[in-house]
């Protein structure tokens, strides 16, 4: 099957692909937002924590290094507990471990301190609250050191607006009508390939290898009275559904 033959196969049943574009698109919408006990959305809400003390007289690209150890500390059973109490959240410390992800940002001296959860409003107080815990806990640790080897962490004043992570309704939509598209095309090119029935005059030549004499035209039903004045016709059969054409062996 050549390129143009293929183009001119999906062109013909073009009805297809945009019924399975339509039905995969559906079943797609109707997944995220007929279904949201089986689709739990998930928001993120991200603060950052500057960094300032004894990095800034030693060498800026020693400055990931030193952050690393710092964002793994953020990461503690005891700093959940103590803004689940603060909070009051029906979040198990555990759980909201799980949740919690700290990196360091590259040449900024700054920590991203990022928490999902199902509730955006949450999401939002919860990493606030993580943030200024485990600020308020490692200053105080740092208290004791002379004032060249201090770090001391503050939480900036950003907005950590929660944003939706899962699902993204327009992009699984998208997704699944490209692929209803792509999948029906492959079925519909595949019927298209396996099938060996003569259609064309050029399907004689191809398949056959013969010479094309004629062929016969398609011929509707023809009528006619059966006397002069007479309202009654009588239906004479067709001699052939489509046109057959007819090689020479």
């Amino acid at each position: 099957m050549t390129l143009a033959e293929a183009l001119r196969t999906l062109r013909e049943r073009w009805w297809i692909l945009l019924a399975a574009c339509a039905l995969a698109a559906a079943a797609a919408y109707g997944y995220v937002k007929l279904l949201p006990w089986g689709v739990e959305p998930r928001w993120r809400s991200s603060v950052l924590i500057q960094a300032t003390g004894r990095l800034d007289y030693g060498n800026f690209l020693a400055l990931e290094k030193e952050l690393r150890p710092l964002a793994e500390q953020v990461r503690q059973l005891g700093i959940m507990r103590e803004v689940n109490t603060n909070l009051h959240t029906d979040v198990p410390p555990e759980v909201m471990l799980d949740h919690t992800r700290a990196e360091p940002v590259q040449d900024s001296g700054q920590i991203r301190l990022d928490i999902e959860d199902s509730d955006p409003h949450r999401a939002e107080q919860i990493s606030l609250e993580i943030a200024n815990v485990y600020t308020r806990e490692h200053n105080a640790n740092e208290a004791g050191k002379l004032r060249e080897e201090r770090v001391i962490l503050s939480t900036l004043d950003r907005q950590n607006q929660a944003t939706l992570i899962w699902p993204q309704t327009p992009t699984l939509v998208g997704a699944a009508a490209l692929l209803g598209v792509v999948v029906a095309g492959l079925v519909v090119l595949g019927l298209a390939f396996l099938d060996e029935s003569i259609r064309s005059p050029a399907d004689v030549q191809r398949y056959l290898e013969l010479p094309l004499l004629a062929i016969i035209p398609r011929h509707r039903v023809a009528s006619r009275p059966l006397a002069r004045g007479s309202g009654r016709r009588v239906e004479l059969p067709a001699e052939a559904n489509a046109p057959t054409p007819v090689g020479r062996l």
